[in-house]
């Protein structure tokens, strides 16, 4: 059995149209997914394996040695184990614009905590693409070649194959879009489109601090309250408002919050982007979905509470990584991060986000005027169980590391006792601003929200390309102290006043700003939560490609649209 299995082995390694037709099969892998996946019509569908086929035809009939094509076109093959490892996360969608800019802004700490929980994909992808390069390897170096009768008609088929799927992509649709084209739809030449707008991305990003040096927000501020004004803008991280007993969860993580005096909870609010690394610019900045291009040549907010005379303070628990929001937070006259690397400068520390408490004290203490913060926390983020410490272990078990389904109750329970500790965090933080005889008040957000394998779909963690009603309901509040409310009646009475009304993050500048009584040109009043002059409109999410869309329609599947209904979230009528 053994030599008749080698004698197998050996004639397919010397069968040179055998390996050409296993070398596009292994290609054709994700495309094959794909046509499961993708909401498209059915000649869409039909086109997802039409069009790679006819492409690897001609690829693969490109030179005789097959073998070392194959090799050549390793990059491919990573990129394949890629989308496999993709939708073994999410279930759906190609490698997003997103997904290869997160490569880049995330730390070895959160990416070793990733991938401990995707290794089945990896053993999958290696199974698959490892004897897949080996068998090319051998098949190059025993000169397996095709002959140039095959080659030439693989080439004439190829090149038909690609005549038909371009007259065929007028009859296909992207259900989601309405449209269906080459480089957002086809793969793989949609995942080199979205490599190259990541690129692009990342240089127009990298070339920010010479876009927006002249930059200036002309910010004055002529209303004085007669007392020190501080306001702190605090960023939260992975929080969804479903956990939220603040938002009506069954069980009570926010308890504190609950019984604070002068706090302002906005139950209709939604984020315009489920990754960290855009979400929170747009929080920090007037760029949002509808007009992201200016975040390239404006400054943050930190900017124009400089500008007004205020002293401005980054203070974060989140790793630096060369984002919008490291080159905000230079902007602040004060930059302290405390989530600080190794020796290594690979694996960094693990504070709790309660360790910025002391700075926010120390520096109220020690520094003259007026004051603005801008705390980011590490809040909720994935592996939960490391967000707090044991003393807020409060609903147990909560050890499970590994994402299963069979672990859900335990992940939940983790990542609650993570919403409980961030009850504690805001508390003390509104404590001390109590405190103050100042003229004080504190803005939270989170960033976005988080899937916990709430239905069917098994869904889990946030960044996937296509957001769901938990990664985009967020929590959102205003605290506004006894002096705040004496000194600015109207403000607060425009707060409450639109507290039942739809927001979304791009509020927070606006907001922020309105409520310090800062004047300059970009603020909105129909986007400030203190002003009456705030204005229901459609919301907006931005896309992968940095484009805005109804949030309604950015991918969103049935069960997502049931949990909008069920709880109310507000469709602008007129969308």
């Amino acid at each position: 059995m053994y030599n008749k299995l080698k004698e197998k082995l050996h004639h397919f390694l010397n069968a040179p149209q055998q390996l050409f037709w296993f070398y596009i099969g292994m290609n054709l892998i994700p495309s094959i997914c794909l046509t499961f996946t993708e909401p498209f019509t059915f000649m869409g569908k039909f086109l997802l394996i039409l069009f790679p086929l006819g492409f690897y035809f001609i690829l693969f009939s490109s030179i005789k040695n097959t073998g070392l094509l194959q090799l050549l076109l390793f990059p491919l093959l990573f990129l394949h184990a890629f989308q496999l490892v993709l939708f073994y996360l999410f279930g759906e969608a190609v490698i997003a614009v997103d997904m290869f800019l997160n490569i880049a802004t995330t730390n070895v700490s959160e990416a070793s905590e990733l991938l401990d929980n995707i290794w089945p994909a990896v053993v999958l992808v290696c199974i698959l693409y490892i004897p897949t390069t080996i068998i090319a390897a051998i098949a190059c170096k025993h000169k397996v070649h095709t002959s140039r009768t095959f080659r030439r008609k693989m080439i004439f088929a190829g090149i038909l194959l690609l005549l038909l799927t371009y007259g065929l992509t007028f009859c296909a649709q992207n259900k989601n879009t309405g449209k269906f084209t080459f480089k957002e739809d086809l793969y793989p030449t949609n995942i080199f489109y979205n490599l190259g707008f990541a690129f692009n991305k990342w240089h127009k990003s990298e070339n920010y601090p010479e876009t927006s040096k002249d930059f200036t927000f002309d910010a004055q501020k002529d209303i004085h309250p007669g007392k020190r004004e501080i306001y702190i803008l605090v960023v939260g991280e992975a929080s969804r408002a479903e956990n939220w007993s603040l938002n009506g969860y069954e069980r009570t993580t926010t308890p504190k919050l609950q019984s604070t005096q002068g706090l302002i909870y906005y139950p209709d609010a939604i984020t315009q982007s489920n990754t960290t690394h855009k979400s929170v610019p747009l929080i920090l900045s007037a760029a949002s979905a509808e007009n992201y291009g200016i975040i390239y040549s404006q400054k943050s907010i930190l900017q124009a509470f400089k500008e007004a005379g205020f002293t401005t303070l980054f203070l974060s628990n989140q790793t630096p990584n060369r984002s919008f929001t490291d080159f905000y937070a230079a902007q602040a006259n004060i930059h302290h991060n405390l989530r600080t690397a190794d020796h290594s400068g690979l694996i960094t520390a693990n504070n709790y986000d309660e360790t910025l408490l002391p700075l926010v004290r120390q520096y109220i203490d020690s520094l003259p005027g007026d004051l603005f913060f801008v705390l980011h926390t590490y809040g909720s983020h994935f592996n939960y169980k490391e967000r707090y410490p044991k003393s807020f272990s409060h609903y147990t078990p909560d050890n499970a590391t590994d994402v299963k389904v069979q672990n859900k109750s335990q992940l939940i329970n983790a990542y609650d006792n993570s919403i409980l500790y961030t009850d504690m965090f805001l508390n003390k933080l509104i404590q001390t601003l109590a405190e103050q005889d100042a003229c004080t008040a504190l803005f939270y957000t989170s960033d976005h929200g988080e899937d916990l394998l709430d239905d069917d779909r098994n869904r889990f963690l946030h960044s996937s390309p296509n957001p769901t009603f938990y990664q985009l309901h967020i929590p959102i509040f205003l605290w506004l102290s006894g002096n705040y409310q004496t000194a600015y009646p109207q403000k607060t009475e425009a707060a409450i006043e639109n507290r039942l009304k739809p927001i979304a993050t791009n509020s927070a500048f606006h907001t922020v700003l309105d409520m310090a009584a800062i004047r300059t040109k970009y603020l909105q009043p129909a986007l400030s939560l203190v002003n009456p002059q705030f204005e229901i409109a459609p919301r907006m999410y931005l896309n992968d490609h940095d484009k805005p869309i109804l949030f309604y329609k950015a991918g969103l599947k049935e069960e997502d649209m049931e949990m909008i209904k069920k709880r109310n979230l507000y469709i602008f009528q007129q969308e």
